[in-house]
Protein backbone atom coordinates (compact mmCIF):
# COMPACT_ATOMS: atom_id res chain seq x y z
CA UNK A 1 0.00 0.00 0.00
CA UNK A 2 1.34 3.44 -0.93
CA UNK A 3 1.83 6.15 1.67
CA UNK A 4 -1.19 8.52 1.93
CA UNK A 5 -0.80 12.01 0.47
CA UNK A 6 -1.37 15.25 2.31
CA UNK A 7 -2.16 17.96 -0.25
CA UNK A 8 -3.64 21.35 0.50
CA UNK A 9 -5.56 24.01 -1.45
CA UNK A 10 -3.92 27.26 -2.57
CA UNK A 11 -0.46 25.71 -2.94
CA UNK A 12 2.11 25.42 -5.70
CA UNK A 13 2.96 21.83 -6.58
CA UNK A 14 5.77 20.15 -8.46
CA UNK A 15 4.67 17.03 -10.33
CA UNK A 16 6.57 14.09 -11.78
CA UNK A 17 4.72 11.39 -13.74
CA UNK A 18 6.54 8.38 -15.21
CA UNK A 19 5.53 5.96 -17.93
CA UNK A 20 5.03 2.40 -16.72
CA UNK A 21 8.38 0.63 -16.15
CA UNK A 22 10.08 3.88 -17.26
CA UNK A 23 9.35 2.87 -20.86
CA UNK A 24 9.66 5.33 -23.76
CA UNK A 25 5.94 5.77 -24.36
CA UNK A 26 6.26 9.55 -24.76
CA UNK A 27 9.14 9.55 -27.26
CA UNK A 28 8.54 12.91 -29.01
CA UNK A 29 7.54 11.94 -32.50
CA UNK A 30 5.13 14.16 -34.42
CA UNK A 31 1.93 12.30 -33.56
CA UNK A 32 2.89 11.92 -29.91
CA UNK A 33 3.53 15.65 -29.57
CA UNK A 34 0.22 16.44 -31.28
CA UNK A 35 -1.69 14.16 -28.91
CA UNK A 36 0.00 15.50 -25.76
CA UNK A 37 -0.38 19.14 -26.82
CA UNK A 38 -4.08 18.76 -27.56
CA UNK A 39 -4.83 16.63 -24.49
CA UNK A 40 -3.05 19.11 -22.23
CA UNK A 41 -4.89 22.05 -23.80
CA UNK A 42 -8.28 20.36 -23.30
CA UNK A 43 -7.80 19.13 -19.73
CA UNK A 44 -5.85 22.14 -18.41
CA UNK A 45 -8.50 24.52 -19.79
CA UNK A 46 -11.24 22.50 -18.11
CA UNK A 47 -9.49 22.54 -14.74
CA UNK A 48 -8.51 26.21 -15.03
CA UNK A 49 -12.11 27.23 -15.69
CA UNK A 50 -13.80 24.90 -13.18
CA UNK A 51 -11.27 24.64 -10.37
CA UNK A 52 -8.96 27.63 -10.77
CA UNK A 53 -5.84 25.56 -11.42
CA UNK A 54 -2.86 27.36 -12.94
CA UNK A 55 -0.07 25.85 -15.03
CA UNK A 56 3.37 27.40 -14.67
CA UNK A 57 5.85 25.20 -16.54
CA UNK A 58 6.00 21.76 -18.12
CA UNK A 59 8.27 19.48 -20.12
CA UNK A 60 7.58 16.02 -21.56
CA UNK A 61 10.49 13.63 -21.97
CA UNK A 62 10.37 10.18 -23.54
CA UNK A 63 9.87 8.32 -20.26
CA UNK A 64 8.23 10.89 -17.97
CA UNK A 65 7.05 14.47 -17.60
CA UNK A 66 7.44 17.30 -15.11
CA UNK A 67 4.99 20.08 -14.36
CA UNK A 68 4.69 23.02 -11.93
CA UNK A 69 1.09 24.00 -11.10
CA UNK A 70 -0.99 25.99 -8.64
CA UNK A 71 -3.84 23.99 -7.11
CA UNK A 72 -6.56 26.22 -5.71
CA UNK A 73 -9.03 23.56 -4.51
CA UNK A 74 -6.89 20.45 -4.08
CA UNK A 75 -7.88 18.80 -7.39
CA UNK A 76 -4.43 17.95 -8.73
CA UNK A 77 -4.91 14.18 -8.48
CA UNK A 78 -8.17 14.46 -10.45
CA UNK A 79 -6.39 16.54 -13.10
CA UNK A 80 -3.61 13.96 -13.47
CA UNK A 81 -6.11 11.13 -13.67
CA UNK A 82 -8.08 12.84 -16.45
CA UNK A 83 -5.07 14.07 -18.41
CA UNK A 84 -3.19 10.77 -18.22
CA UNK A 85 -6.31 8.86 -19.28
CA UNK A 86 -6.77 10.97 -22.42
CA UNK A 87 -3.12 10.58 -23.45
CA UNK A 88 -3.04 6.86 -22.67
CA UNK A 89 -6.24 6.00 -24.57
CA UNK A 90 -5.22 7.90 -27.68
CA UNK A 91 -1.61 6.71 -27.88
CA UNK A 92 -2.63 3.13 -27.14
CA UNK A 93 -5.20 3.35 -29.94
CA UNK A 94 -2.65 4.72 -32.40
CA UNK A 95 -0.19 1.93 -31.53
CA UNK A 96 -2.82 -0.79 -31.51
CA UNK A 97 -2.16 -1.78 -27.92
CA UNK A 98 -3.84 -1.50 -24.53
CA UNK A 99 -3.12 -1.74 -20.83
CA UNK A 100 -1.35 0.40 -18.26
CA UNK A 101 0.45 3.44 -19.65
CA UNK A 102 1.58 5.58 -16.70
CA UNK A 103 2.98 4.66 -13.30
CA UNK A 104 0.16 4.66 -10.75
CA UNK A 105 1.98 6.80 -8.17
CA UNK A 106 2.93 10.27 -9.46
CA UNK A 107 5.40 12.32 -7.47
CA UNK A 108 3.76 15.45 -6.01
CA UNK A 109 5.66 17.98 -3.89
CA UNK A 110 4.29 21.05 -2.12
CA UNK A 111 6.60 23.97 -2.99
CA UNK A 112 7.05 26.89 -0.57
CA UNK A 113 9.03 30.06 -1.29
CA UNK A 114 9.30 32.25 -4.39
CA UNK A 115 12.89 31.26 -5.19
CA UNK A 116 11.99 27.60 -4.75
CA UNK A 117 9.18 27.95 -7.31
CA UNK A 118 11.65 29.51 -9.77
CA UNK A 119 14.10 26.68 -9.06
CA UNK A 120 11.52 24.04 -9.91
CA UNK A 121 10.50 25.89 -13.09
CA UNK A 122 14.14 25.92 -14.20
CA UNK A 123 14.62 22.27 -13.25
CA UNK A 124 11.56 21.34 -15.30
CA UNK A 125 12.82 23.05 -18.44
CA UNK A 126 16.38 21.76 -18.05
CA UNK A 127 15.37 18.12 -17.67
CA UNK A 128 16.28 16.97 -21.19
CA UNK A 129 19.69 18.62 -20.78
CA UNK A 130 20.26 17.06 -17.36
CA UNK A 131 19.32 13.66 -18.82
CA UNK A 132 22.14 13.95 -21.36
CA UNK A 133 19.87 14.01 -24.40
CA UNK A 134 20.59 17.52 -25.74
CA UNK A 135 22.94 20.39 -24.92
CA UNK A 136 20.17 22.99 -24.73
CA UNK A 137 16.44 22.81 -23.95
CA UNK A 138 15.75 24.64 -27.22
CA UNK A 139 17.05 21.55 -29.05
CA UNK A 140 14.60 19.19 -27.35
CA UNK A 141 11.65 18.39 -29.63
CA UNK A 142 9.32 17.17 -26.90
CA UNK A 143 6.32 19.27 -25.84
CA UNK A 144 7.42 21.97 -23.35
CA UNK A 145 6.67 25.51 -22.25
CA UNK A 146 10.05 27.13 -23.00
CA UNK A 147 8.86 29.46 -25.77
CA UNK A 148 5.47 30.29 -24.26
CA UNK A 149 4.94 33.76 -22.72
CA UNK A 150 2.53 34.14 -19.81
CA UNK A 151 -1.11 34.69 -20.67
CA UNK A 152 -0.94 34.17 -24.43
CA UNK A 153 -3.67 31.85 -25.74
CA UNK A 154 -2.88 29.24 -28.41
CA UNK A 155 -5.73 27.49 -30.20
CA UNK A 156 -4.94 23.79 -30.60
CA UNK A 157 -6.89 21.67 -33.09
CA UNK A 158 -7.86 18.08 -32.35
CA UNK A 159 -5.56 15.68 -34.23
CA UNK A 160 -7.67 13.53 -36.54
CA UNK A 161 -5.87 10.31 -35.68
CA UNK A 162 -6.54 7.28 -33.53
CA UNK A 163 -9.87 7.40 -31.72
CA UNK A 164 -10.21 11.04 -32.83
CA UNK A 165 -10.05 10.11 -36.51
CA UNK A 166 -12.69 11.49 -38.86
CA UNK A 167 -12.84 8.29 -40.85
CA UNK A 168 -16.40 6.98 -41.09
CA UNK A 169 -16.05 4.21 -43.68
CA UNK A 170 -18.56 1.96 -41.97
CA UNK A 171 -21.18 4.69 -41.51
CA UNK A 172 -22.67 4.13 -44.96
CA UNK A 173 -22.38 0.35 -45.04
CA UNK A 174 -25.75 -1.37 -45.08
CA UNK A 175 -24.58 -3.95 -42.56
CA UNK A 176 -23.50 -1.17 -40.17
CA UNK A 177 -26.81 0.62 -40.60
CA UNK A 178 -28.77 -2.59 -39.94
CA UNK A 179 -26.74 -3.41 -36.83
CA UNK A 180 -26.84 0.16 -35.53
CA UNK A 181 -23.04 0.58 -35.53
CA UNK A 182 -23.28 3.47 -38.00
CA UNK A 183 -24.65 5.70 -35.26
CA UNK A 184 -21.33 5.46 -33.42
CA UNK A 185 -19.13 6.71 -36.26
CA UNK A 186 -16.95 9.66 -35.21
CA UNK A 187 -18.53 9.67 -31.74
CA UNK A 188 -15.63 11.36 -29.94
CA UNK A 189 -16.93 14.05 -27.60
CA UNK A 190 -13.61 15.85 -27.43
CA UNK A 191 -13.86 19.45 -28.71
CA UNK A 192 -12.53 20.30 -32.16
CA UNK A 193 -10.25 22.93 -30.62
CA UNK A 194 -8.93 23.84 -27.17
CA UNK A 195 -6.97 26.75 -25.73
CA UNK A 196 -3.42 26.25 -24.47
CA UNK A 197 -2.05 28.89 -22.09
CA UNK A 198 0.79 29.32 -19.61
CA UNK A 199 -0.03 31.07 -16.33
CA UNK A 200 2.25 33.45 -14.47
CA UNK A 201 3.41 31.99 -11.12
CA UNK A 202 2.05 33.77 -8.04
CA UNK A 203 5.50 34.97 -6.98
CA UNK A 204 7.67 38.10 -7.08
CA UNK A 205 4.87 40.65 -7.63
CA UNK A 206 7.38 43.46 -8.22
CA UNK A 207 8.46 41.83 -11.47
CA UNK A 208 6.42 42.20 -14.64
CA UNK A 209 5.39 39.13 -16.60
CA UNK A 210 8.22 39.72 -19.07
CA UNK A 211 10.79 40.24 -16.30
CA UNK A 212 9.80 37.05 -14.47
CA UNK A 213 9.84 35.03 -17.71
CA UNK A 214 13.28 36.44 -18.51
CA UNK A 215 14.53 35.58 -15.02
CA UNK A 216 13.51 31.93 -15.44
CA UNK A 217 15.07 31.72 -18.90
CA UNK A 218 18.34 33.25 -17.64
CA UNK A 219 18.35 30.73 -14.83
CA UNK A 220 17.85 27.98 -17.40
CA UNK A 221 20.83 29.20 -19.43
CA UNK A 222 23.02 29.15 -16.30
CA UNK A 223 21.88 25.62 -15.47
CA UNK A 224 22.54 24.45 -19.03
CA UNK A 225 26.05 25.91 -18.86
CA UNK A 226 26.69 24.22 -15.50
CA UNK A 227 25.47 20.83 -16.78
CA UNK A 228 27.67 21.08 -19.90
CA UNK A 229 30.69 21.87 -17.71
CA UNK A 230 29.95 18.88 -15.48
CA UNK A 231 29.80 16.58 -18.53
CA UNK A 232 33.44 17.50 -19.30
CA UNK A 233 33.07 17.05 -23.04
CA UNK A 234 31.09 13.82 -22.86
CA UNK A 235 28.70 13.77 -25.87
CA UNK A 236 24.93 13.85 -25.50
CA UNK A 237 22.60 11.29 -27.06
CA UNK A 238 21.16 13.81 -29.52
CA UNK A 239 17.63 14.16 -30.89
CA UNK A 240 18.25 11.92 -33.89
CA UNK A 241 19.12 8.94 -31.68
CA UNK A 242 16.43 9.79 -29.12
CA UNK A 243 13.72 9.66 -31.78
CA UNK A 244 14.84 6.21 -32.96
CA UNK A 245 14.05 4.55 -29.62
CA UNK A 246 10.93 2.39 -29.86
CA UNK A 247 8.10 3.40 -27.53
CA UNK A 248 7.96 -0.05 -25.85
CA UNK A 249 11.65 -0.03 -24.92
CA UNK A 250 12.41 -0.39 -21.21
CA UNK A 251 15.75 0.96 -19.87
CA UNK A 252 18.24 -1.86 -19.32
CA UNK A 253 19.16 -0.87 -15.76
CA UNK A 254 15.51 -1.14 -14.69
CA UNK A 255 13.62 1.02 -12.23
CA UNK A 256 14.68 2.29 -8.84
CA UNK A 257 12.54 0.52 -6.27
CA UNK A 258 11.59 1.79 -2.82
CA UNK A 259 13.37 5.09 -3.40
CA UNK A 260 12.75 8.27 -1.46
CA UNK A 261 9.57 10.11 -2.44
CA UNK A 262 9.78 13.74 -1.27
CA UNK A 263 6.45 15.39 -0.46
CA UNK A 264 7.61 18.99 0.01
CA UNK A 265 10.26 21.42 -1.19
CA UNK A 266 10.99 24.55 0.84
CA UNK A 267 13.10 27.68 0.65
CA UNK A 268 13.79 28.25 4.37
CA UNK A 269 14.69 26.03 7.31
CA UNK A 270 11.57 27.19 9.17
CA UNK A 271 9.37 26.07 6.27
CA UNK A 272 11.17 22.74 6.12
CA UNK A 273 10.66 22.10 9.83
CA UNK A 274 7.00 23.10 9.63
CA UNK A 275 6.33 20.82 6.65
CA UNK A 276 8.20 17.91 8.25
CA UNK A 277 6.16 18.29 11.43
CA UNK A 278 2.97 18.58 9.39
CA UNK A 279 3.80 15.40 7.48
CA UNK A 280 4.53 13.37 10.64
CA UNK A 281 1.35 14.58 12.33
CA UNK A 282 -0.66 13.81 9.22
CA UNK A 283 0.62 10.24 8.93
CA UNK A 284 -0.18 9.45 12.55
CA UNK A 285 -3.65 11.04 12.47
CA UNK A 286 -4.42 9.39 9.14
CA UNK A 287 -3.42 5.96 10.49
CA UNK A 288 -5.77 6.33 13.47
CA UNK A 289 -8.63 7.70 11.35
CA UNK A 290 -8.31 4.92 8.76
CA UNK A 291 -8.41 2.28 11.48
CA UNK A 292 -11.67 3.72 12.79
CA UNK A 293 -13.08 3.94 9.24
CA UNK A 294 -12.22 0.31 8.57
CA UNK A 295 -13.96 -0.57 11.82
CA UNK A 296 -17.17 0.90 10.42
CA UNK A 297 -17.15 4.50 11.72
CA UNK A 298 -18.31 6.66 8.82
CA UNK A 299 -18.36 9.93 10.78
CA UNK A 300 -14.63 9.80 11.55
CA UNK A 301 -12.77 13.00 10.60
CA UNK A 302 -9.54 12.54 8.61
CA UNK A 303 -6.66 15.01 8.97
CA UNK A 304 -6.52 18.09 6.74
CA UNK A 305 -4.91 17.42 3.39
CA UNK A 306 -6.39 13.94 2.98
CA UNK A 307 -6.94 13.25 -0.73
CA UNK A 308 -8.05 9.73 -1.56
CA UNK A 309 -10.59 9.20 1.23
CA UNK A 310 -12.09 12.66 0.65
CA UNK A 311 -12.49 12.27 -3.10
CA UNK A 312 -13.38 8.58 -3.33
CA UNK A 313 -15.49 8.15 -0.21
CA UNK A 314 -16.53 11.73 0.67
CA UNK A 315 -14.90 11.34 4.09
CA UNK A 316 -14.89 14.30 6.46
CA UNK A 317 -11.61 16.22 6.85
CA UNK A 318 -10.26 18.81 9.27
CA UNK A 319 -9.66 22.46 8.27
CA UNK A 320 -6.36 23.33 6.59
CA UNK A 321 -3.62 24.36 9.10
CA UNK A 322 -2.67 27.66 7.45
CA UNK A 323 -0.37 28.63 10.31
CA UNK A 324 1.93 25.76 9.37
CA UNK A 325 1.70 26.20 5.62
CA UNK A 326 2.51 29.91 5.85
CA UNK A 327 5.49 29.47 8.20
CA UNK A 328 8.12 32.09 7.44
Amino acid sequence: MSSPRNLYPDTTLYITVRAVHRSYRLVPKKRVNEVIRYAFAVVSSRYREKWGMEFYEFEFLSTHYHMAVFDRFGRVTDFLKDFNAVVARELNAIRGTSGKFFDGEPGIQTVLGDEKVVEHCIYTLANAVAAGIVHKTAHWKGFNSLRMPYGKEYVVAKPRIGIWSKKKQHKHRRSSQRSGRAAYADRSKMPDTAVLMLDRPRIMPKLSNEELRAKIRRGLERRETKIRAERKGKPVIGMKAALKIRWSTVPGKGEELFGRQPTFSTQTLAQRRAMKLLRLQFLEEYRLALARWNAGERDVVFPAGTVRMRLRHNALTEPVPLDLLLAA
